[in-house]
């Protein structure tokens, strides 16, 4: 048999590559843990670092499932905005809120009850 030089210079690759796989491994699940905790600028903290979740209870969480709440309406004409249940000073920095359920809402939201707001004219808008 024929013996290698390479065998100790094979290990310390390999311990190498051990390590810096389980430096990556520990370093992805810091940071999504952090990411987790932080939630992002589109749900968590508002202007002056405000929770905006801390306002969503377990019934209007089921309420906002319930009636498919999305941060982006599925048919951008039937927003938030433009819904009658929508209050754009409610929440302050952390945006507008909805009457049929707590927590704030963003203004291109929507769900399932969009109901249009009343035009100038006295009408409702057609849907």
């Amino acid at each position: 048999m024929m013996e290698s030089n390479n065998g100790p210079r094979l290990l310390g690759r390999r311990y190498a590559l051990r390590l810096l796989g389980a430096g990556l491994a520990a370093g992805s699940v810091l940071a999504l843990d952090a990411c987790s905790k932080s939630n992002g600028p589109s749900q968590g903290a508002g202007a002056g670092g405000q929770d905006c979740n801390a306002t969503i209870d377990d019934q209007s969480r089921t309420l906002r499932r319930t009636l498919q709440y999305n941060d982006i309406a599925a048919v951008p004409e039937k927003h938030c905005g433009a819904c009658v249940q929508y209050d754009s000073t409610k929440y302050g920095p952390c945006g507008g809120g909805c009457k049929l359920f707590a927590g704030p809402v963003k203004e291109n939201g929507g769900c399932l009850s969009f109901a249009p707001k009343a035009d100038a004219a006295g009408g409702a808008k057609p849907t």
